[in-house]
């Protein structure tokens, strides 16, 4: 990495952070004009420029790795200062500008490495396609949205790249548009996240108005300010849980938390490599990303004071992350296409990632988005590899692939192993410490069964998860052959595929640090064998952009000494739930064993929590009734209201009033015009007839005089005979 040192100085990380940023911008825009007329159209181009942005990110990665507490400063460039201004003293002025902390590091590996993976895997996977081309372009930009969106210094332009992400996923999940389940797909996805968006918006405009700022700095200092700051008062103590609710209901809707799950599975239909980019690195991480940056404002002016369990935010989080895990898992054991198990495995997993901050442990939710990311491409990417050998999605067409895909088998089984927990595999320590975590916390919180709740959603989903994703192994390479024609039709995929896989696979192993020993009580990096989630957790929570104070009696003292306590009993406990699910798929999958053959007899038996899972709890049949009949039907009696009521009243009172203006119309027109117009008539009239009377004409004149010498004779007569 010295070539990276000599062109980028580690004192000021913001400069690789935009270079990263840059690198797939310009192969998009290079893709887009030019890219049907290179060689190979042009995948070699964004590929080589993720590549790049990889290199660097990788550079910041071991910057932030070789010390004991990472960067222990956050660096940030303001790159336009005042972009947009509202004037005034208290007005609202908006900078558009990088940050790069420990978090944002992280961030921009993950996304760089996967995107890069992803980017090679495409290349074969795709390889034929139509609109080939325009399939690396839209990845480029994907890519380049979800980087913007981890380096922005503020609110506003994390929004910005946060609505391009999610139009990218609109171009990606329907990038096969002459299907209709994949517009239908693409429309689904982009008007559920909009849902969420729409609280996102609202929670940034109270931010803003009662802030003054959206710059991450000035918002943590807002509410630093506690009682001397804007949020004070019972009103401002309401507002700022508004705000953080509207900012969490938009991390709902981008990472498919439930009830706005709903969009996730249908994005499969999506080619597989996007489904890799969207589950492990982009779109749905950024909710993940979202509540973690915003965790200070999340946990409330107690956060400074090292306590974060006085806000409601957090908790109902971990409610809803803790939920989710559990809901999505059950889900996941009925669903015959390999890549809807994935999704609905990815639902479960971002559950575990939003309990982890919501039982304030942002270090455990970073660990398992970090190692979930590598376990969940490759299995994303295994999946696709599968489904170019069969062609088909189908658990049901596989069976027996070990033999022709060694490969892919033996990578996918490490995926697996990760994803369930095996013990000391990368998932089990990012798990253990979510769950370790949220029993922690739930003293601090009261100690009621409610404040146990998450941890109780999250033990079961474990076994959970093990057990249906060892079933997706088991049926899709153990065995025989279902489908015969499509297995002797199979085989391994090539070497653009399988280097991924393998790269993905070694990541699924190790991502979870340096070597330990099971019950390792190091802290520090001056120790032999610290425990990898207290080695990650160093270097994710030093360097933030505000510190709480450590006193020795703070609520975060407490939750590290009890999961400390409580470490070595939940390692047993996890080893023997894997053990269990393990044993248990066994016994269902493998032909000879006890259960074999009896998924469909138990199904029978349990028929109508069997229908209820295929039928994805009716939750997407709800939302079917509810926007057809409930919203149609709301539209419907609200279209006749408004043309029979208020267009009724408003064309009677028209009505009315054209009337009295036709009225007062005919009586302008005939009466006081009429009036003006004879008058004026008579005036003319006379004054024709009078102006005959000077006409230069002697005999005229003479004519005249005795008109009136008569005229005057008979007024004299007239008034004689009136004074008689």
């Amino acid at each position: 990495m010295g070539l990276f040192s000599k062109i980028f100085n580690p004192e000021d990380l913001t400069v690789a952070a935009l270079a990263i940023l840059l690198c797939p911008l310009a192969g998009f825009v290079v893709q887009v004009f030019f890219g049907k007329r290179l060689p190979r159209q042009g995948d070699w181009l964004p590929t080589g420029c993720m590549l790049i942005a990889l290199g660097i990110a990788s550079w910041m990665m071991t910057v932030l790795f070789s010390t004991a507490h990472g960067i222990e400063e956050p660096h940030s460039w303001e790159i336009m200062q005042g972009w947009l201004s509202s004037g005034g003293e208290k007005g609202l002025s908006l900078n558009f500008g990088i940050l790069v902390d420990n978090l944002t590091i992280v961030m921009l590996f993950v996304v760089t490495l996967v995107s890069f993976l992803v980017h090679l895997y495409s290349c074969g996977y795709m390889h034929g396609e139509e609109r080939y081309n325009r399939f690396f372009a839209f990845l480029g930009l994907f890519s380049f949205s979800m980087l913007g969106l981890c380096i922005s210094s503020n609110l506003l332009f994390l929004f910005m790249f946060w609505e391009l992400v999610g139009l990218c996923s609109y171009f990606l999940i329907g990038f096969y548009f002459e299907k209709k389940s994949a517009q239908n797909a693409a429309i689904k996805a982009f008007m559920t996240t909009r849902l969420g968006d729409v609280g996102f918006l609202i929670g940034i405009l109270i931010i803003a108005a009662f802030a003054g700022t959206l710059d991450f700095s000035g918002i943590f200092a807002s509410v630093e300010a506690g009682e001397n700051g804007p949020w004070k008062g019972d009103d401002g103590a309401w507002w700022l849980w508004a705000a953080g609710l509207g900012l969490f209901l938009g991390a709902l809707g981008k990472s498919a938390q439930f009830p706005l799950h709903i969009w996730l599975p249908d994005a499969m239909e999506g080619p597989t490599p996007v489904s890799a980019l969207i589950h492990a690195a982009t779109m749905v991480v950024a909710g993940v990303y979202l509540v973690a940056r915003m965790f200070p404002f999340l946990a409330g002016p107690g956060y400074f004071e090292g306590d974060f369990f006085s806000g409601d935010v957090l908790f109902f989080i971990a409610l809803v992350g803790g939920f989710t895990a559990f809901f999505a898992a059950t889900i996941a054991f009925v669903q015959t296409d390999i890549k809807k198990v994935l999704a609905y495995s990815t639902i479960s997993q971002l559950g575990y990632m939003f309990l982890g901050r919501g039982v304030a442990s942002v270090s455990a939710g970073i660990f398992h988005l970090f190692t979930h990311a590598f376990f969940k491409a490759l299995l994303f990417l295994g999946a696709g590899s599968v489904i170019h050998a069969v062609h088909s999605n189908e658990m049901d067409d596989m069976g027996g692939l070990k033999k022709k895909m060694p490969i892919t088998r033996w990578t996918f089984l490490i995926g697996t192993l990760a994803i369930a927990g095996l013990p000391y595999f990368s998932g089990f320590h990012s798990k253990e410490a979510i769950l370790g975590n949220a029993y922690a916390a739930a003293g601090q919180l009261g100690g009621t069964w409610l404040h146990y709740l998450p941890f109780a959603f999250g033990i079961p989903t474990a076994g959970m998860t093990a057990f249906y994703m060892f079933r997706l192994y088991f049926k899709t390479f153990e065995g025989e052959p279902k489908n015969q024609k499509a297995f002797d039709h199979a085989h391994e995929s090539p070497w653009t595929m399988t280097v991924p896989l393998g790269i993905l696979a070694v990541l699924s192993v190790c991502s979870a640090g340096i070597p330990f020993t099971p019950h390792a009580e190091g802290s520090g990096a001056g120790d032999a064998h610290p425990h990898p989630t207290t080695w990650f957790a160093e270097r994710v929570d030093s360097g933030r952009l505000v510190e709480f104070s450590s006193t020795a009696d703070s609520a975060v003292q407490k939750v590290a000494e009890e999961v400390h306590h409580v470490h070595s009993t939940l390692t047993y406990v996890s080893m023997g739930i894997f053990a269990s699910a393990l044993l248990l798929a066994f016994c269902f999958f493998i032909p000879g064993k006890p259960l074999y053959g009896k998924e469909k007899a138990i199904a029978t038996r349990l028929k109508p929590l069997y229908v209820s899972l295929q039928n994805l709890w009716y939750f997407d049949r709800f939302y079917t009734w509810f926007v057809l009949r409930v919203l149609h039907t709301c539209q419907v009696v609200c279209g006749h209201f408004d043309r029979v009521f208020v267009d009724g009243f408003v064309n009677f009172w028209g009505g009315v009033c054209r009337f009295f203006t036709g009225a007062a119309g005919v009586l302008d027109y005939w009466g006081v015009d009429g009036t003006v117009r004879g008058i004026a008539n008579i005036i003319r009239f006379g004054g024709r007839r009078l102006r005959r009377v000077q006409t230069g004409f002697l005999q005229e004149y003479v004519h005249a005089s005795l008109y009136l010498s008569g005229g005057l004779l008979l007024l004299v007569l007239v008034c004689y005979v009136l004074v008689k």
